[in-house]
């Protein structure tokens, strides 16, 4: 087993989308928040550590920067997306210092955060993560991409190789037998009530989280038994849920709570030390099954014998590394063996490695190689 060193975390300030208010024409964040999230360290953290010690030594990094959450946001309301659009162009006050949309990896998109940071120090940090180079004109979509990869979590490691870069391996063309997929007649019924159902659960999550009823409420409900179960060769108290189930108990069985009976359950149960909402089958209704198919989706999946790839490119995002440099790693890192490949993260740059003996191939002269 390694033993690693760990990676620095920071504790960043969570604000969620429905707690910002409107003061005096501004959009502003709740002084009195303590929620936090807990963010590994990274290049754009430890850049924007830097530059927030040239320009303030006495603020601490967490202090410029907070989290989003925006899983509130109703996609069907438009003043909610019109909201959250001035929210990225205008900014959020917090503590009366202003704060802007920051940069934005795939997983915060995953997860639904977008981050703030405080205006004053976005130019210098962005001269530091673009190294200058920002393009006059690009597509937002993969700016964000290039920007975000500054977010991925990383180990650093205080070694710059020597490092050479050569062109891609491209091939005209490459012939071969493919799958694409392409538009096909549609079957609107069927379309129909797939889109009926995706409203209805959008209203059902939200509402779950609306009318969930409170903890006190639970504690004067009945509660339903546990019963004993076979568990990874031991035993488990787990509830027993034969007549009254919770939300994920009726799921099992197809079926969801009705919108109007989840104030109102008729029973609670008591798991890991948690109570939990149960209801009867009558306050149930049988979630639809909707077919999933080429006609239903409008979409198909068509093959092409022979079909011709132009202009191909192999090795986006390839790299190889010496042994000397991954064994360089492997002593930082304090493993008990020496990565075969690792993965590099740099400003505006991410690739594989793959350890290969280049010190062979051009003998003194290169730790890394990088393809275009």
């Amino acid at each position: 087993m390694s033993t690693n060193p760990p990676r620095n975390q920071y504790q960043i300030k969570q604000i969620y989308f429905n707690e910002i208010t409107h003061v005096g024409g501004q959009l502003c964040a709740p002084q009195s928040n303590t929620r936090t999230i807990t963010v590994s360290n990274s290049i754009y953290l430890n850049q924007l550590k830097r530059v927030v010690a040239e320009r303030d030594p006495s603020v601490d990094i967490t202090d410029v920067i907070f989290m989003l959450k925006a899983d509130y946001i109703d996609e069907d309301d438009s003043s909610q997306l019109a909201l959250f659009e001035r929210m990225l162009r205008e900014g959020i006050y917090y503590n009366g210092k202003k704060y802007v949309h920051s940069i934005k990896s795939p997983a915060m998109g995953r997860t639904q955060r977008t981050e703030f940071m405080q205006e004053k120090y976005v130019a210098d940090l962005y001269r530091h993560i673009t190294l200058g180079k920002m393009p006059p004109l690009t597509n937002i979509h993969k700016w964000e991409a290039a920007l975000g990869v500054s977010r991925s979590a990383a180990q650093r490691v205080p070694y710059i190789p020597r490092i050479v870069v050569i062109p891609d391996y491209e091939k005209d063309t490459i012939i071969e037998d493919v799958w694409k997929v392409e538009k096909c007649a549609e079957d609107l019924e069927q379309q129909k009530l797939m889109f009926e159902e995706k409203m209805k659960q959008r209203e059902y999550f939200k509402a779950k989280k609306e009318l969930k009823p409170s903890k006190e409420h639970l504690h004067k409900l009945e509660r339903i038994p546990n019963k004993t179960i076979s568990w990874n060769g031991g035993t488990k108290s787990v509830p027993d849920q034969n007549e009254y189930k919770t939300f994920n108990g009726w799921n099992k069985h197809n079926r969801r709570v009705k919108l109007e009976a989840i104030s109102f359950p008729a029973r609670s149960v008591m798991y890991n030390d948690k109570l939990y909402p149960c209801y009867s089958i009558e306050q149930t209704e049988e979630i639809p099954i909707i077919a999933i198919n080429k006609e239903s989706i409008g979409f198909k999946r068509v093959e092409y014998p022979q079909y011709e790839n132009k202009n191909v490119q192999f090795f986006d995002g390839q790299g190889l590394m010496s042994f000397q440099f991954a064994e360089c790693i492997r002593q930082h890192l304090n493993l008990s063996y020496s990565p075969n490949a690792v993965q590099g993260r740099l400003p505006y740059f991410k690739g594989n490695f793959i350890r290969l003996r280049i010190k062979q191939i051009a003998p003194n002269k290169v730790w890394a190689l990088s393809f275009t």
